[in-house]
């Protein structure tokens, strides 16, 4: 078992348990009311659950000793990781002055367009539908209050 996986297994695990912990200190309820602990403690469990498997399938499997074992951090982009927590930033930035539709499509097309590989009418239809689909849930069928903007959109 290489440590980065029982120690990916174990921080979900303390998460989980921290997430759990927290929750009771709320209000759990039953499924036919739940309540503002519920979902914050069935989803600890469920990291619970998810990282004792982990464990079980790291224990399981057997690397091969005579392998070098590859650094984790091997390939990934990092220019694209920096520039998606800069646009995460500046959406948060930005959400109240925009609006949540405003902002949200310009974050989804610089997600779809400079940190993935998706043409120019994909990331503007993503972008759209994802803005108006997510506006449609929450706005719409859950009644959250989004923020509106300058333009109240």
């Amino acid at each position: 078992m290489r440590r980065y996986q029982l120690g990916s297994a174990l921080i979900l695990l303390i998460f989980g348990l921290l997430v759990s912990y927290e929750a009771t200190k709320l209000v759990i309820g039953k499924i036919g009311k739940p309540g503002p602990g519920f979902f914050p403690f069935w989803l600890g469990v469920a990291l619970i659950i998810v990282s004792f498997c982990l464990l079980i399938k790291f224990s399981r499997s057997k690397g091969d000793p005579s392998l070098p074992s590859k650094s984790i951090w091997q390939g990934v982009y990092w220019g694209k990781i920096v520039f998606s927590l800069i646009a995460l930033f500046l959406y948060a930035f930005f959400l109240e002055s925009l609006g949540y539709t405003i902002a949200t499509f310009l974050l989804m097309f610089f997600l779809f367009r400079a940190t993935g590989t998706q043409r120019w009418l994909t990331a503007i239809g993503g972008s759209v539908i994802t803005s108006l689909f997510t506006y449609s849930l929450f706005r719409l069928w859950l009644q959250v209050q989004l923020p509106k903007g300058l333009w109240g959109l």
